[in-house]
């Protein structure tokens, strides 16, 4: 089991055969799904109620309710936070009348999720993974599947050299595989090169749906139409790896991913001297805050080390940690 747990960050991954087939990303700064806590009603509407957590964060209540504003209430998380272009939905919940006792911890949370049937071998380094993510596209020999986030979902584009049918052979398994290693749920459009033939379009869903036998979460899918589209929806409790990696950008690494990696690079140093982290001002202010202490001081215990951040406007990529000597 490849498991790899840095402050505010767990990171696990499948391999079978040598082959990365899924990553899975936890991180403990939000709230996470099965997490139970307590909260009041800040503002009702027709359909549900906003409500703040006894942390000071905001949940979503998908469904109506006779407590008026300023109730008490206790939920159980049903959907994590969840960050698009542009924005970030905050977590959805469900009321409970009791609350489980002992509450769920995120460690359990953690190990439950990772226990679910077809996780039996999680090895090796997701490196592979973040750097397909970071580009946008997968290489197949002369097939290209690029990907991009949208606020209506994910958007996959298909090129290849050669003929159509072949390019979305290769491509309509790549990107069942895309949809596995990357955990995407919510709406998944595919922009396939456009074949006239429709038993050529039956076909190359066919095998759309025979590559995705292995992935365990179940989807629903269109046909492709005449003009090489498709559509494939899956439930979404959890935000995806490129959730997790972009946030609110499109393909731009998150303020947040940003000051995980930098606690991660701390917590891993070696060395007796202070770490030095220098990074961008708001990533800088993002590690300083208080709501980040918790992991800062886990950086901090880990390395063994003190810790000082500096905000740097023209750091580049996501900042740097420098081991003093001493």
């Amino acid at each position: 089991m490849w498991r790899d747990e840095a402050p505010g960050e767990r990171r696990a991954a499948l391999v079978e055969g040598g082959h990365l087939l899924e990553i899975h990303i936890q991180r403990d700064v939000q709230w996470v799904l099965g997490e139970c806590g307590n909260g009041r009603i800040d503002r009702k509407t027709p359909s549900g109620a906003y409500i703040i957590a006894d942390s000071g964060s905001e949940l979503l209540l998908r469904s109506k309710i006779s407590d008026p504003e300023g109730s008490r209430v206790a939920f159980e998380v049903m959907r994590e936070a969840i960050s698009e272009p542009g924005r970030t939905k905050p977590p959805e919940i469900m009321l409970r009348n009791n609350l489980p006792d002992p509450l769920p911890q995120k460690d359990a949370l953690w190990n439950n999720r990772l226990s679910l049937p077809g996780h039996k071998s999680l090895a090796a380094s997701i490196a592979s993974g973040f750097d397909v993510a970071l580009a946008g596209q997968s290489i197949v020999g002369d097939v290209t599947v690029s990907f991009q986030r949208t606020k209506a979902g994910l958007v996959f584009d298909v090129d290849g050299i050669g003929n159509a049918f072949a390019i979305n052979s290769v491509a309509a398994t790549e990107i069942a595989r895309l949809l596995r290693l990357f955990q995407i749920g919510a709406m998944v459009m595919v922009d396939f090169v456009s074949m006239e033939a429709k038993t050529q379009r039956t076909q190359i869903a066919e095998i759309f749906d025979a590559a995705s036998t292995l992935d365990q979460r179940p989807f629903e899918r269109t046909a492709i139409n005449g003009y090489g589209m498709m559509q494939v929806v899956r439930a979404r409790p959890r935000p995806s790896i490129l959730d997790h990696l972009f946030g609110t950008r499109i393909a731009a690494l998150s303020d947040e991913t940003q000051a995980y990696w930098l606690l991660r690079a701390v917590a891993q140093s070696s060395g007796f001297g202070p770490r030095t982290v220098t990074a961008r001002p708001v990533v800088a202010h993002l590690l300083q805050s208080g709501q980040w202490a918790q992991w800062r001081a886990e950086a901090i215990r880990l390395s063994g080390a003190d810790m000082v951040v500096v905000a740097d406007e023209k750091t580049s990529g996501y900042g740097q940690v420098h081991v003093a000597q001493s």
